[in-house]
This record gives C-alpha cells, structure tokens and sequence, in this order.
C-alpha cells in the first residue's frame, strides 16, 4: 500500500491532501494565499503542510502531484504567474522533488480541474468534458477520451481570454474584452464596488465590514443568496457573458458536459440559471444539441482530486 501528496496552489487559496492509492481522500488543509508573501512564502507553507501529511501517513508517500493557477509548461514542469510575482519560469515540479524526494507531475489549474470532475466528479464515465474554473481569473480544461488536450502551443481551453467584447477593463493578459474581465471574482468584486459606490442600499457593504473598497465576490453572491437585488443582478450579468462563452465552446467542441467548478460557481443557481436562461435566448432554433452544463460535484476541490489522479500515474498506480 502506498500514499500520495496532492497540492492546489491558487490566487486565493492553497490546499494540501492526502490520498491512498485507490484515489480515496484521507486528508486535506486549505489556507488563504498571502499574495503579499511572495513565492517564498507559499513555498514555505506548501512546504510544511506536505511533510506533517507525509508524516501523518499510514503508509509511504510514493508521489505528488500539484495544481498550479497559473501559466504551466506541461514539458518542462515550469510555472508562471500573472497575477503573483515571482512565480516566473519557476521549476516547481523539480522543488517538489528535491524538498519531498518523490517524482511529482504538475498541470494548471483547470487542466487538474478537468482530470480531478473526468475521473470522481461530475465526468465519471463520459467520453468528453470541458471544464471551467470561475475563481480569481477564469481557466478552461478539455478532455476527450481521459486524455487532457493542450494544443500546439498549451492554449487550448484557455476560455477566461476568449475576447468576448471589443471594450471593457485590462484584462492580466495584457488584452481587452477577455471573458475574465467580465465574470471573474475579480469581476464580480469589481462589479460589486462600482455599483455600492454609486448606491449606498445594499447588502454587500454590510456583508464587507461596511467598506466598499473590502467587497468581494464572495460577498456579492452571499448577498444575492440574502436577495439583494444589485448582488443578484451582478450575478445575472456575469452569467449571460459566460453563457456566450460556453455556447462558443459547444459549437465547437460540443462535449459531453461542461463542468463550471471554481469559488464563483459556488453560487450556485443564483449563476447556473442566468446561464442557462441566456443560452436558451441565443442559441440557434435550428441547431440543437444536448451538451449539458452542471456544477462541478467536487466543488473547490476539483483541482485537488485532478492533483492526485496526477500523483498516482506518477507513482505509476492505475487510475
């Protein structure tokens, strides 16, 4: 018998699991991300968390596998970060290795997503699924026939930069108009502030300590759950932007299912009908199709399972 590691470093949160060799969740540690810490800082958190569980276990720690939120180089286990500094060209896989001692696979974290809904979520048993991360930023995964889909250049499914609009924000990128200006956390935070700064009536400064400038996302959708009306209508228009992003995804891959997992959409209804309502209103009367759109049944820790689906094809135990 033997353990694996898995770990999901995110713009918010970071968690640590422990998993047996049959896939079977045993531990799990999830944190805030201190953006002011550095790399440095969640290394030495990641750091800590993996040798207790390694500790803690019954049996040996074989492998590991990690969820990086962020750009990753699937070939050379190398991260980057645009929303965090010094994550640049950073060889985390050949960290893991040198401070655990065991082999450690690396995919971003939507790709992880995908595998983690594919093989114990919401995708047992179907041929396709796409998956989509509503946190910080928006990430997509592809996978056809258990295998994940990259792309010659590792873009594929990337739909947060989907240029859905020729106006709107910066997005991190670097362009304008991206599908994650418009209903990221990021989004629906900023979204949030705008509105409470031009109407002072409204839940979500009560949900925020009274500062409007302290209004996050999740503050806008614990106020739409509460019937503020500016919360719910926020979340309205995020999900009809979304809806023409995954109507774009379905004309094009049409999967089995997509999968929206990630913070955001642990709101839940209060997104899945706006989108679905918006989807019914643009799609084409003539071109049907039968792809569905569900709620990731693994919730936030999607990427944490696809961590160590990961870590178990490194230590090279069936998935």
């Amino acid at each position: 018998m033997n353990n694996v590691i898995a770990v999901d470093i995110g713009g918010t949160h970071f968690r640590v699991g422990l998993f047996d060799e049959a896939g079977r969740r045993l531990l799990v540690s999830e944190n805030a991300t201190l953006p002011a810490g550095g790399r440095e800082w969640v290394l030495e958190q990641v750091r800590d968390h993996c040798r207790r569980f390694a500790e803690k276990s019954d049996y040996p720690v074989k492998a590991c596998g990690m969820s990086f939120g962020g750009l990753v180089d699937s070939q050379c286990q190398r991260v980057t970060s645009v929303h965090f500094a010094g994550w640049k060209d950073f060889a985390l896989a050949d960290w893991m290795w040198e401070m655990l001692g065991v082999p450690c696979r690396l995919e971003n974290d939507a790709n992880a997503g995908a595998l983690g809904e594919y093989t114990y979520g919401a995708g047992r048993g179907l041929g396709s699924l796409f998956y989509v991360t509503l946190s910080a930023g928006i990430g997509g995964g592809w996978i056809s026939e258990g295998k994940i889909i990259r792309g010659r250049d590792g873009l594929a499914g990337e739909i947060g930069h989907l240029p859905v609009s020729d106006t709107g924000v910066l997005c991190s990128c670097g362009a304008r108009g991206c599908l994650e200006t418009f209903c990221s956390g990021e989004a629906i935070a900023r979204r949030g502030q705008e509105w409470a700064g031009r109407r002072s009536e409204t839940r979500m400064i009560e949900l925020s300590g009274g500062a409007i400038e302290d209004i996050t996302a999740k503050a806008v959708i614990e106020a739409a759950a509460q019937g503020d009306m500016a919360a719910e209508r926020i979340l309205r228009e995020a999900g009809r932007w979304l809806a023409r992003a995954l109507l774009m995804v379905i004309r094009l891959l049409n999967p089995d299912k997509i999968v929206l997992g990630g913070g955001v959409a642990q709101a839940g209804n209060l997104l899945l009908d706006p989108v679905n309502e918006a989807i019914g209103e643009l799609k084409s009367p003539t071109i049907g199709f039968s792809t569905a759109i569900v709620l990731a049944e693994l919730g936030t820790l999607s990427p944490l399972y696809g961590a160590a689906v990961l870590a178990r094809e490194a230590a090279g135990t069936p998935v």
